[in-house]
């Protein structure tokens, strides 16, 4: 009996020692917190890197000075960091704590310029397209070049090409730093441009059609055509813009002939080789529709006989949308009819 007692009174002993040392690491821990997000003031600012600007130029642009009250880290240090930043003018920015004296702290401002073009070297395509090319991606000698300002190039020139079906157009970027006696940061660029050749059209594949031919379709596509043996002397190039037209057509040719709900599922570029590419259209024809009576409506001027005359409609007749948006314009915009 005694013997539990005294374990009883080892474990109360072995708690309250516990308990004193929890209370303890969290006044610390607390204690640690509270300095870590205490005020100070700020002393003497410096700046250092590689800059062309004035420290006094930078300086007042983070929107830091002596005297400011902040804390560290803190919101004013990293507004500072994101305006240096988005300024667009450096590659890196950092603000340090050099020195504390009690809580006044001083602070560095550590960044790099980014670097300037002074050269540009263009080759893959004809001089007389190196000012298009410089004018439409902003590459003027002085520019700050970014990466973002070299993908968003290259990006854009491969789209380019690729629309006018270069398919596999590519663009190389290269930058090499430039060393002289003034010690800004330059880079001198070198655009290498290779668009291949244009991809011409193998196949044309129509996937989901039932009511319509393969041939029907094909012949309404009047600028994407595929190539044939026999018929050497037209293009059979696959020109996006000229893709997207047809696409249009495809579904006017549904159209015209009842099926008003016609539409393109998908359109998928496939490889064929490597200077040719299949075509794959997969569509959803609807049921196909015919006219029902026609009603009109606020015709004061002519008789319903006389304006089915114009319309060349009568119930029974196999729905076209093409040829009925065709008349109703003719019928609402002309003179005769005076609505």
């Amino acid at each position: 009996m005694n013997r539990l007692n005294k374990d009883n009174v080892k474990l109360k002993i072995n708690f309250f020692l516990i308990l004193i040392f929890s209370i303890s690491f969290s006044q610390n821990l607390f204690s640690q917190e509270e300095n870590k997000s205490s005020k100070n003031i700020i002393g003497e600012i410096t700046v250092s890197g590689n800059t062309s600007f004035s420290p006094i130029t930078i300086i007042t642009y983070s929107g830091l000075k002596e005297g400011d009250e902040i804390a560290i880290p803190g919101e004013k240090i990293s507004t500072a960091i994101k305006k240096l930043w988005e300024s667009n003018l450096f590659s890196s920015v950092d603000v340090f704590r050099i020195k504390q004296l009690d809580n006044v702290v001083d602070l560095e401002i550590k960044l790099m310029d980014l670097p300037e073009l002074t050269n540009l070297e263009i080759s893959g395509v004809k001089k007389r397209k190196y000012e298009d090319i410089i004018k439409e991606n902003k590459l003027q000698i002085g520019v700050k070049v970014t990466e973002n300002l070299i993908t968003t190039t290259k990006n854009y020139l491969e789209n380019k090409y690729k629309k006018k079906g270069f398919l596999n157009a590519k663009v190389n970027i290269l930058t090499e730093e430039v060393v002289d006696s003034t010690n800004k940061a330059k880079v001198k660029m070198s655009l290498g441009i290779n668009k291949g050749n244009k991809i011409k059209i193998k196949k044309i594949v129509f996937e989901g059609i039932d009511n319509l031919s393969s041939k029907a379709l094909q012949k309404s596509m009047k600028n994407t055509k595929k190539s044939k043996i026999y018929r050497f002397w037209k293009r059979s190039k696959y020109i996006e813009d000229d893709f997207k037209e047809d696409i249009v057509s495809l579904v006017d040719k549904y159209k015209e002939n009842g099926y008003r709900d016609a539409r393109i599922i998908s359109d998928t570029i496939i490889a064929y080789d490597e200077n040719a590419i299949t075509l794959k259209i997969k569509l959803q024809e609807g049921e196909k529709y015919t006219f029902g009576k026609i009603n009109y409506l606020g015709n004061s001027v002519y008789t319903d006989e006389q304006l089915n005359q114009i319309l060349k409609i009568k119930k029974g007749d196999t729905y076209n949308g093409v040829e009925l948006e065709k008349m109703s314009y003719r019928m609402n915009h002309t003179k005769k009819i005076g609505w």
